[in-house]
């Protein structure tokens, strides 16, 4: 592991481990060092000492108006956003929204906004917590038993879309199983069924197909714990994993020896969040190939905005990351989000733009002119643009970028000497940054 700790190497980490970068974060995390800061991350610990405590569910007031209401998906997402920006273990947040898009759940068909606040709660118990353990939870969890038909799981009539996705999209990818694979597994899940009027979960032995069966080359009277087994005997499900997180965390492309580092590392290790600690305490992690290498899902865009800016959660910051093609709760389907390059389709960029400056106009006078907001040099046009770069999170802007908004900051702000003027060129700088090619990038 190398010793090179600075600016640079924080915020890439925070971005990636969480949701933007607070300044306060930065400096906490420059003094503790890359150890300490990876252990807290991933204990779950607060990175800056004293840090509030998050409001409850039923604590939380947004727009200044009545509590939330826990039947309702707009209240849950907002809530949700809210615990992104503000949570001191932005780490769990994070793995919460990875582990929600892997199992990809949608309450369009599960209707029940409930159901999706308990199934991400099991997210965020088992965020950085055992997979195995996780993989069987989650096959007794109600808003997955609806979303994927396992009532209609039964001995001598098997559904198969609970087995087929535990297969393809959960633990192995297509290529490493058979059709037959999945008529096997799904006998062998027969028998449990969540009741929606107790809201119980049961089994039910008479409705389970006690016949042997052969699974992956696996054969006896296999039940659904049996099916978990075997698929974490296939080799194909350490190295899928591997590739998911370091798609999700690392690069677009990680190359096959970093692949099967990580998958030894998730056959070695008894919990995901061992896994990322190694990961994230690797020079290879860090290497310039790999920084701003990352499209911004809308959930990294709008938390780490308000996270910068200090702004509080509102309803309509939620509804803009669904402009942006990422609604919490709202996955399009089974696969979840596709990610990548399909977050900057034209409507997506437009409601970022939009997105940007919304939250522009929403800052006042006393918020951009805070000494944070304050370059050293307050005559230096390069010194504005460097400032509100590095408060936004972003480390490093191309030489195009950097001249237009020079070119701006000069005009508007530097040579502007009424009050009034002065903000809009604030405001104007901070969007223009806001909409940089840079700043959808981590």
């Amino acid at each position: 592991m190398g010793d090179q700790w600075t600016n640079k190497e924080v915020v890439h980490l925070l971005l990636r481990a969480g949701f933007g970068v607070a300044k306060e974060e930065v400096a906490a995390c420059l003094a503790l060092g890359r150890e300490e800061t990876v252990r807290r991350l991933v204990s779950g610990e607060a990175l800056i000492d004293k840090a509030p405590k998050l409001a409850s569910f039923d604590e939380f007031h947004a727009d200044g108006k009545k509590a939330l209401d826990p039947l309702l998906l707009v209240d849950q997402q907002m809530y949700w956003l809210y615990r992104m920006v503000n949570s001191p273990a932005p780490l769990i947040e994070k793995m919460t929204l990875f582990w929600h898009g892997h199992f990809a759940t949608a309450n369009y068909k599960v209707k029940d906004a409930s159901l999706m606040a308990k199934q991400n709660e099991l997210f965020r118990q088992y965020a950085l917590g055992n997979f195995k353990e996780l993989l069987i939870e989650i096959g007794k969890d109600p808003a997955m038993m609806i979303w994927l038909d396992v009532n209609q799981n039964k001995k001598g009539k098997p559904n198969e879309n609970y087995a087929r996705e535990v297969m393809e999209l959960f633990t192995l990818g297509i290529g490493h199983y058979t059709e037959m694979d999945v008529k096997e597994s799904a006998r062998a899940f027969t028998g449990w069924t969540y009741n929606k009027n107790d809201h119980k979960v049961n089994y039910n032995a008479k409705q389970h197909d006690n016949d042997p069966k052969t699974l992956l080359g696996e054969s006896g009277k296999l039940d659904a714990d049996d099916v978990i087994d075997i698929l974490f005997h296939q080799k194909a499900l350490p190295t899928f994993l591997a590739t998911k997180l370091l798609n999700y965390l690392a690069t677009d492309t990680p190359s096959d020896r970093w692949i099967q580092t990580i998958a030894g590392l998730i056959t070695q290790k008894n919990t995901v969040g061992e896994v990322l600690q190694e990961l994230f305490l690797s020079d290879e992690f860090y290497a310039d190939t790999n920084r701003m290498s990352l499209i911004k899902t809308p959930a990294d865009y709008v938390a780490g905005i308000l996270k910068c800016c200090n702004l509080s959660v509102a309803k309509g910051h939620a509804q803009a990351m669904r402009k942006m093609g990422q609604e919490l709760f709202v996955p399009p389907d089974v696969a979840g989000w596709r990610g990548g390059a399909s977050w900057l389709t034209t409507n997506c960029l437009l409601a970022r733009y939009q997105f940007a400056e919304g939250i522009a106009k929403q800052m006042n006078g006393q918020q951009l002119n805070a000494p944070a907001f304050q370059p050293n040099q307050a005559e230096s046009p390069i010194e504005w643009t460097k400032r509100y770069a590095e408060l936004m999170g972003i480390s490093d802007l191309s030489e195009q970028t950097l001249a237009s908004l020079r070119a701006y900051a000069d005009d508007t702000i530097v040579h502007t000497t009424q009050t009034k003027q002065k903000l809009t060129g604030l405001r104007g700088l901070l969007q223009l940054v806001l909409i940089s090619p840079e700043a959808q990038m981590k």
